[in-house]
């Protein structure tokens, strides 16, 4: 049996597992975890729409290019294409809409939605 003394003994605090003290509750209550999301969940729409539009618009480009040579099935294409372009499009509209929706009531109301205190 070994008896020996232990080389290093490390006192490891019983907090150091837990919060971190200086760590706000994001998720206290789901208003709070709303508002802690919501720039972020704008923005990503944002990007998504963008891709989707720079995407959707080249490949009309192209498909334009092939339409003139004469085929229905490329017309169908076109006209699909153009579709998802336009419901990208006036999601895109939608999301700088809400942006400046938030921003006039946080006018009007005085509360800060895009930016909230989370305590």
């Amino acid at each position: 049996m070994n008896t020996s003394p232990p080389i290093a003994v490390v006192n490891i605090p019983g907090t150091f597992f837990g919060p971190h003290p200086g760590a706000k509750n994001v998720a206290a209550t789901p208003g709070s975890l709303i508002s802690t999301l919501l720039p972020n969940i704008m923005v990503i729409a944002a990007v998504i729409f963008f891709l989707i539009i720079i995407y959707y618009g080249f490949n009309m480009i192209v498909m334009s290019g092939r339409f003139q040579r004469g085929s229905p099935d490329d017309a169908r294409e076109l006209a699909k294409k153009r579709g998802i372009l336009n419901s990208a499009l006036f999601g895109f509209l939608l999301v700088i809409a809400s942006y400046f929706i938030l921003q006039i009531l946080t006018v009007v109301t005085g509360i800060n939605f895009m930016n909230p205190p989370v305590t």
